[in-house]
This record gives structure tokens, sequence and C-alpha cells, in this order.
């Protein structure tokens, strides 16, 4: 089983990260015409001539390339005569440039690709949530050669990765390193936000005010046994999802330093990570947007300041509050969590053997793993203060204070 990783389009990135078990890289530019699985706010940019360049040191290292054009709406745009022709052009710019797959989540653009650019493989965007084999044989049968099934709704079972194993001939990929919670039920209502907020020519212009992230990043955060029963996938336990005919892994996020993506990529690369497995997810010291100086931050924080969707006074209150809490080390590098990754060996074995009953009212597997690897930081009410910036988020979104 190989690794799928994002790039972030910094010049240091093939020269810092260990490409030795990867087999393909992603990315996209930031906005582009479709949109994609991330909002536009904090996501590195590239200029359009730039990205054949990339794509040939891509190559040249051996590495595949797959363009995202993974969002999941396009606000009908594809069947229009404007939105095909649109899209047409931009599929004969990515085929000159040698993009050797795509990565989309409308069902319409899997058939356009097979008919017109024989040439280029297509895999099937994750947030499609292709959570059963009926989904999986759909999509193989449009002409799919790659599917990401579900991480939320997958990674922990694996009688359905059996299933879909069995149903299909692609390549089957599960996303590693992301605690979203298990079977949330704003996944792709949260796809459909990152689609149009990073869109060109989107009425929103991008703007990118996330309740979604707010939501369930309060949740898991404030109650850290909800991590381990999230979607993420421990070095270790790769090796059972190859066993199970998984052909690939992949890796987020875009957001990131070329640092923390090879620091990531090379605990993957090896199986193996002896620390806080929170140093694997996506925290605010591994954004590029606040750790590449102010130019950045800047580029960055255009998309929410925008005083005809928001009260830019308010906005610059909370961002300050935010700001403040990034000079706490702890909350800064790991939300204060500190998960024991040593002391989750064997944590698998109940979704493994299909013995998870998701009640978890009456099953204490997770808690009880929580009070062997699981500690805080910082003291408790520090940490409960801490996590009232996303309860504080939501709210004023909810009450519409922040408008």
């Amino acid at each position: 089983m190989k690794l799928t990783i994002p790039t972030n389009w910094s010049e240091d990135y093939f020269d810092k990260i260990d490409f030795s078990e990867t087999e393909e890289i992603y990315g996209k530019m930031n906005p582009d015409l479709i949109g994609g699985g991330r909002a536009a706010v904090g996501m590195p940019s590239i200029k359009k001539n730039e990205i054949a360049g990339f794509i040939k040191k891509a190559h040249n290292k051996g590495l595949l390339f797959s363009y995202l054009i993974n969002g999941t709406c396009f606000d009908n745009l594809e069947v229009s005569r404007k939105g095909y022709r649109q899209i047409r052009e931009f599929l004969d710019w990515l085929s000159e440039i040698e993009v050797d797959s795509v990565t989309v989540a409308l069902p319409m653009l899997v058939e356009v690709v097979k008919k017109y650019y024989p040439k280029m493989l297509v895999s099937v965007a994750l947030h499609t949530q292709i959570n059963t084999f009926e989904r999986a044989k759909y999509w193989e049968s449009l002409g799919a050669d790659k599917i990401n099934v579900s991480h939320v709704d997958i990674n922990k079972n694996f009688e359905e990765l059996r299933r879909i194993r069995k149903s299909v001939k692609c390549k089957i990929q599960v996303l590693g390193n992301l605690m979203c919670q298990n079977k949330c039920p704003s996944v792709i209502l949260h796809a459909n936000f990152n689609a149009h907020a990073s869109q060109n020519n989107h009425v929103m212009k991008n703007f990118g005010l996330d309740y979604y992230l707010a939501s369930c990043s309060g949740k898991l955060l404030s109650d850290p046994v909800e991590i381990l029963k999230s979607a993420f996938i421990r070095p270790e336990d790769m090796h059972l999802y190859e066993k199970e005919g998984v052909d690939n892994l992949k890796l987020a996020d875009r957001y990131m330093t070329t640092d923390a993506l090879a620091f990531i990529v090379s605990a993957y690369t090896k199986r193996q990570y002896d620390g806080n497995i929170m140093d694997l997810m996506l925290s605010f010291s591994k954004y590029r947007m606040f750790n590449e100086g102010n130019l950045n931050l800047l580029k960055g924080m255009k998309y929410v300041f925008q005083p005809s969707k928001v009260n830019v006074f308010k906005l610059g209150r909370y961002l300050a509050k935010l700001n403040e809490l990034r000079t706490q080390k702890e909350f800064n590098k790991n939300f204060d969590i500190f998960i024991d990754n040593t002391k989750l060996d064997g944590f698998m074995k109940i979704f493994y053997e299909n013995k998870c009953t998701r009640n978890c009212d009456t099953c204490k597997w997770c808690t009880n793993y929580a009070e062997k690897a699981l500690k805080l930081l910082v003291p408790l009410d520090v940490h409960k203060t801490n996590m009232e910036m996303w309860r504080e988020t939501r709210e004023v979104m909810v009450s519409g204070d922040i408008f």
C-alpha cells in the first residue's frame, strides 16, 4: 500500500519530504473553476503558469500527480453552455500539462473525462461519501479508476470495506490523518461549503466563515475520547487495510507547511510513530498561513474580511482572541491534548473483527483506551476555557451577532 500525499506548492517541497513510499501527490489552484474540498481561506496559492513546472518535478521524482476538481457543487454550471465549455477548456489545459489523473466529485465529469481524455485517470473524491459497495460499483461503472471511500463511514467499518473490495476492481484509497467524527452527519454539507468557498466567480467571493469546522472541532476537542472514535488511521495500523486489499492511503493537508508535511509523511512511511498522535493531525502550528509571515496571513484573511458579508470589527475582535490563544504553545501545537500512540496498540481489534456495536453508552472500549493513552497538557479548567473558542464561533453565527 503506497501513500498519496498533498502538495502545498512550496519551493522546498521536493527537497524536504521522503517520497520513498509515496506513489502520488495531489493539489489544485486556489481558488479555481470548480472549487474543491478546502475553502480558499488559508490555502496556499500558485499561479497557473507555475503548475506545469511543478508537475514536471513530480514526474522527475517518479511521482504521479492528481489535480483536484473535487468540488461537490458547481452551481449547476456544468449543465450550461458556458459552464460546460469552461470545464472542457480547463480539462484541455490539464491534459496539456500532463496531469496523470483528476479527482472529481461530479458523476458527469467522470464521463466527460473518460470520453474525451482517455489517457487521464479518474479518482472519485472522498466527499462523494462512498460508504457502501453499491455506491462503489456505481462509480466504477462510470469509469472510475480509483475511489476514495468515506473516511467517516468506512475507516472503522471493515465489514463494509471488505464488501467494497469484493465488488470492484478499481483501486481503493482510504484517508489516514483527519480526525473527522465517526458517521459525521455534516460531511456532504461541509463539502458543499468548501466547494463554494474555493470556486472562482462565486457570488460569495470565497467568503469562508466555517460553521461546520467550529461545530465539529468543538465536539471532538472538548471531549477528546471522541478523537479515538474518529476517522484517523494510525501508521501502525496501515497493514490492516493493506490486508483487506486497500491500494493507497491518502494523507492531508494542503494547508500545511512543508516541515509539517515532511514530519507526517515520515511517520506513515515508517509505519511507526512513538509520540503524540495529535502531532500527525492538522493544528494551527502546521498552517502555512500562520507560520510564513504576515503577507501570507493577510492573503488568507481577505477571504473573511469582507464588509458586505460580515461585521469586520466584531470579526477582528474575535480573531484577536484566536491569535492570543495561538501564543499558548500546547493549544497552538496540539489543542492541549496528548494521545500516547504507543498505548493504542490493539485499539483497532474491535473494529477489525466487526464487534463494534456503535452503542457508546454501554460499550467502554474507546473510553478504556482513552484512560490509558490520553491526557491534557494543561489544567482542565484552562482547556475548557480554550475550548470556548469553538462554542463562541458557532454561537456568533447562529445568533447573527457576527453579521
